[in-house]
């Protein structure tokens, strides 16, 4: 192969690899900020079956949402 030929391939090649990179640290951020989102959402949705478990309480009804399954 040509020497410029070469060089440019190799110069190719390291931007793919930098544009990789990149690409890698977006999703490291999107995921960190659908994780966050989720976190978020999970401390609303136990804040109010607490609520309705007090509104329940308060009625003399049973919960009919209150489950193991409401901890994630």
């Amino acid at each position: 192969m040509q020497p410029e030929r070469k060089s440019k391939y190799e110069g190719l090649l390291r931007d793919t690899k930098d544009e990789i990179g990149r690409i890698e640290q977006q999703i490291e951020k999107e995921l960190a900020a659908i994780k966050e989102r989720l976190h978020t959402l999970q401390e609303e949705k136990k804040a109010q079956l607490t609520i309705y478990g007090g509104y329940c309480t308060l009625l003399g009804i049973p919960n009919e949402l209150d489950t193991d399954d409401d901890e994630d």
